[in-house]
């Protein structure tokens, strides 16, 4: 786990049986892991906050059937969802302010971290965040609890996907995008980029 987060730019260190990461802003993030079944699995605390808890541990359902996430995947989301609320937590996003801390926004950063362009414009009437694939199709991305990702962060409730491919009628084919439901914004942030980076590496 040690290399993993410090593979995405972070100060972790071992202590007994966690992982801290010290952030720049002097908050600090424990990951800790658990046995379920023959696997071990994460969860990941900044003070009260949740940042990460293993899907197999909350149990939560996806809004379509998602894979399981298997020992090795997880430890993938949780690293990247502590990156996700380090890049927030350093820059003192205000969470609950729609300029600076609306979900659009902080899925703008969280792509562009991982080399992927998010487009949003930051308006409250703004409901879908756009992802071009190489090969022409889109993501559309939102809160599925809203309708929108121009609200703040703070008011996260679930992200919705689908993924579009135009057709030669001239509307675009949805296929949602099943993605497994963490209990948390950085957590579910991190499963969709998973998601996403999975599929830029189908049509590549």
């Amino acid at each position: 786990m040690r290399s993993l987060l410090t593979a995405r730019g972070l100060h972790a260190s071992v202590t007994g049986d966690a992982v801290m990461v010290e952030l720049r802003c002097g908050e600090q993030v424990i990951t800790t892991a658990g046995v379920a079944g023959d696997d071990l699995r994460w969860s990941a605390r900044a003070g009260e906050t949740a940042v990460y808890d293993s899907p197999a541990d909350d149990g939560l359902a996806a809004d379509f059937p998602a894979p399981d996430v298997f020992a090795d995947v997880d430890m993938v989301l949780v690293a990247d969802a502590v990156a996700c609320y380090a890049v927030e937590a350093e820059r003192g996003t205000d969470l609950t302010g729609v300029f600076g801390g609306n979900l659009g926004q902080v899925l703008e950063r969280a792509f562009q971290a991982h080399g992927i362009t998010a487009r949003h414009e930051g308006s409250i009437g703004v409901s879908n965040v756009e992802i071009d694939l190489p090969d022409g199709t889109l993501v559309h991305i939102w809160d599925a609890g809203h309708e929108s990702t121009g609200l703040p962060a703070a008011d996260y409730i679930r992200f919705g996907a689908v993924h579009l491919t135009p057709t030669d009628g001239g509307d675009d084919r949805e296929t949602h995008i099943p993605l497994t439901r963490t209990g948390s914004l950085w957590g579910d942030l991190a499963v969709l980029i998973h998601a996403v980076k999975g599929l830029y590496a189908a049509v590549s």
